[in-house]
């Protein structure tokens, strides 16, 4: 019996120096490591993931593709990645207040938008832009301001969906000035901007990128930016802050995540590759090109630790501006 016991515990200590050595010398084959990006191709998250997954296959010496999983407002791509292995090779880009939104959007949402993913870290920050049709009574922040309380609930914005980070940032935006706008989602921000430059809704809350050819020829205005600086994307146009409203910033974060139980030597080894990939000078240019800006996070844990505080932060924000799970 003895030798039966003795004979077991090797067994399981190779075991487990085999795993340790398995997660430690990650990646150990050739499959490729996929980053699941949960919308169409072409957007701003997909430029990111794509960016990010060249320079980072360069940095690990292994392949590293985009697969693009939309639907569902990210639950069809974030479902996937829950549900995948916990070994590495499926990595999720994950917008913190999106996936946020998710508990206080969705009755049947089927995977916990914190507990099913290990966070790897933070990748980028980016503000947005307030832009409102040329046509509309207002050419400064706070005559946009006063003119919706004014006209309560009259004011419509646009956003790329429930719980998208657009419209959270317009409904931060009321929150904190105290006036009542109504949402028009959106299957897409390219579509609600179609929609603002025809003078069909009022105002929308996007990503510089998005909006600036319009602005470039005229056909949007911009109000402001919500970041703390002003964008030398469009240097002219004042930050929230400089436009009589200090209080109010807003930016959204996007990151990487894999599935939970993800050893820790994986996460780690991910991590490195992804922070030295964002900082590299070009990566880092074609980025802020963008009005993309690198802000990586210190540990996997601090990242983990944002994702369940945005969890918070948004339901209590969504539930105050009457958004009910569907």
């Amino acid at each position: 019996m003895a030798s039966i016991f003795k004979t077991l515990t090797v067994l399981a200590g190779a075991l487990t120096l085999m795993h340790g050595a398995a997660a430690q010398d990650f990646p150990v084959d050739n499959r490729p490591i996929k980053i699941v990006v949960p919308y169409t191709a072409g957007g701003s998250s997909d430029f990111l993931a794509r960016l990010v997954a060249k320079k980072m296959g360069e940095n690990m010496n292994h392949n590293i593709i985009v697969e693009n999983k939309p639907g569902g407002s990210t639950v069809l791509g974030g479902d996937y990645v829950a549900r995948s292995a916990p070994d590495g090779y499926t990595v999720y880009l994950i917008g913190e207040l999106t996936n946020a939104s998710l508990v206080a959007t969705r009755k049947d949402l089927p995977y916990d938008p914190v507990k099913s993913f290990a966070g790897i870290t933070n990748l980028v920050a980016s503000p947005l832009v307030i832009s409102v049709h040329p046509g509309f009574p207002a050419k400064t922040l706070k005559e946009f301001v006063d003119y919706a309380k004014a006209h309560p609930s009259k004011v419509t914005y646009g956003s790329a969906g429930l719980g998208n980070t657009l419209h959270l940032g317009g409904a931060q935006f009321a929150s904190q000035t105290g006036i009542d706008m109504t949402h028009v989602p959106y299957k897409g921000a390219s579509q609600a901007i179609i929609d603002l430059v025809a003078g069909r809704i009022d105002v929308m809350f996007d990503l510089p990128q998005t909006p600036l050819p319009q602005i470039q020829e005229g056909k949007l205005h911009p109000l402001a930016v919500t970041s703390k600086e002003r964008l030398d994307l469009m240097p002219d146009v004042p930050t929230t802050a400089e436009a009589g409203y200090g209080d109010f910033t807003f930016a959204t974060r996007i990151g990487l995540a894999v599935p939970a139980n993800t050893p820790d030597s994986v996460r780690e080894t991910l991590r490195k590759a992804a922070i030295e990939a964002v900082n590299a000078p070009e990566v880092k240019q074609a980025l802020a090109d963008r009005a993309m800006y690198v802000a990586t996070s210190e540990t996997p844990q601090e990242f983990d630790k944002n994702l369940a505080d945005a969890v918070a932060t948004v339901g209590k924000l969504l539930r105050d501006a009457g958004v009910e799970p569907q």
